[in-house]
């Protein structure tokens, strides 16, 4: 059944007034984080003259220890602890940017790993606490809502470096110093309450009960391919723009696609999932992936030549993200027990490992001098994931609830 135009504008303002502090937190995280992230690949090779594969590397790594903190964090948020995650995630994202100021390779890594492994930390943190407190009702509006949010901090930060210039990274590194001492005063003060469903199981207990549940797996094998290709359009399209273009017009056309990506966000979020309502899940993320292949076509038949083009492909690439990204975050919502929410959700960050893979196996496709190839390998990694979601749509977990809206 669609939703009207009133019912969509009632669960906005009802998601707002129940998780307005959870959609805050994560937009000055996600904020920091891609001022700070996705720049490190030209600093890696332009002040420390590392090459695309030592680049990748190094960004993979970041990425696997985010994911195994993560794993402690999540278990420490299911036993009552998450104000404890907040304040020393928040504490461990102002010592990384710190670290990413000065001019040493070695202090770079080690504040590069911080930045990811505090940034996860806090997103998982708002995440399980805007799940809480979302009634049920309004659940998926209100991840929608956080993927809203997320998308609107992740395209703001690279036009504002554009416009700053790259030049300047130091005085926004500052600026993200000072946001991250200031999320840490706000988490001291945040009042998440205790989890009610705060689960007695130790770190242990609950990945064997995540073991044991197939369905959910399938769900996380799914999202590592599919966030391999969301990531493979941001460093790894980065890296390939500066093959092709001058380190100025490479990062123009890439703050230009990301700029359509915040407009699209903006404008046409919400009108594409209210229509998107009228399919199931299975049919969302089939339509979605399909939509991102075409994108991965332009890329391999070297189609991005001029700005026109790069408009074009940010258009037809975010309308797939956009779909696919919001089923799959309610597809999670649906297999998550509300005991284990920190642990799922959490143990969910393993799609940061294909996030991970992009820059590594970007980075040796590049190396080689076949950049463009990479996007055919894409659009295959696309059909196994597609595949994939089909077995889990077939479990029948959550396809009854869908089918029933």
């Amino acid at each position: 059944m669609q939703l009207n135009n009133g019912k969509i504008v009632g669960q906005l303002i009802a998601v707002h007034k129940n998780c307005g502090k959870e959609l805050a937190g994560t937009f000055f995280v996600r904020l920091i984080y891609f001022i700070s992230w996705p720049y490190m690949v030209i600093v890696f090779q332009q002040d420390y003259g590392l090459n695309e594969l030592e680049t990748g590397f190094l960004l993979f790594m970041a990425t696997l220890t985010a994911f195994f903190s993560t794993q402690v964090a999540g278990s420490a948020i299911d036993r009552g602890r998450l104000k404890t995650i907040y304040m020393l995630a928040s504490l461990l994202l102002a010592a990384g940017i710190a670290l990413l100021l000065t001019h040493r390779l070695s202090a770079a890594i080690v504040g590069l790993n911080l930045l990811v492994l505090a940034t996860r930390c806090l997103e998982t943190g708002f995440k399980v606490t805007l799940s809480d407190r979302a009634r049920r009702e309004i659940v998926e509006m209100a991840h929608n809502t956080r993927y809203y949010y997320v998308n609107i901090g992740g395209a703001l930060a690279p036009t504002i470096v554009a416009l700053t210039g790259l030049h300047n990274r130091v005085f926004l590194l500052y600026g993200c110093l000072i946001l991250a001492l200031l999320i840490g005063l706000y988490t001291l003060f945040y009042g998440s309450g205790i989890r009610q469903s705060a689960a007695k199981k130790n770190l242990f207990a609950s990945l064997a009960a995540i073991r044991q549940d197939k369905t959910f797996l399938q769900l996380c094998l799914f999202s590592i391919l599919f966030y391999m290709v969301m990531a493979s359009n941001d460093t790894v399209l980065l890296m390939l723009l500066s093959q092709h273009f001058s380190q100025k017009d490479a990062l123009h056309y890439y703050a230009s696609i990301q700029v359509v990506n915040t407009l699209m966000v903006l404008l046409l979020y919400f009108p594409i999932n209210h229509f998107m309502l009228r399919f199931d899940l299975r049919a969302r993320v089939f339509i979605a992936l399909g939509i991102i292949i075409s994108s991965q076509m332009m890329i391999y038949f070297n189609l991005l030549q001029n700005g026109y083009l790069m408009v074009i492909f940010a258009l037809i690439f975010t309308s797939g993200e956009i779909i696919a990204i919001s089923s799959s975050n309610y597809a999670l919502e649906l297999l998550t027990p509300d005991e284990h929410k920190g642990a799922y959700f959490s143990f969910y960050n393993i799609y940061m490992t294909g996030m991970a893979l992009a820059p590594l196996v970007g980075g040796a496709f590049l190396k080689l001098g076949v950049g463009d190839s990479y996007y055919l390998f894409m659009s295959v990694i696309l059909l196994i994931a597609s595949f994939i979601f089909n077995l889990i749509f077939t479990a029948g977990r959550f396809s009854l609830q869908t089918e029933s809206r």
